[in-house]
């Protein structure tokens, strides 16, 4: 049953943090596209950095707290 809980964990932390690279990779490459866009192009990719942001903050969470979780049972 432990062992159960500890891989649960383990997958969550496993998706947590191929959500946060995935979403900084993203930003490193919309990088360009914030310095040339103007208007409603850089709009559009403005709101989607913040829904990347919603996805890093999130995921950033969660990726701590299982490493926390880890800790705690070494």
């Amino acid at each position: 049953m432990e062992d159960d809980r500890f891989d649960a964990v383990a997958a969550r932390g496993t998706q947590a943090r191929g959500n946060l690279v995935a979403a900084l990779r993203e930003c490193g490459d919309l990088a360009e596209a914030v310095e040339v866009l103007q208007g409603p192009e850089l709009l559009e990719v403005l709101t989607y950095l913040d829904s990347l942001r919603y996805v890093m903050a999130e995921s950033g969470q969660l990726l701590q707290g299982v490493v926390r979780g880890f800790d705690e049972v070494r």
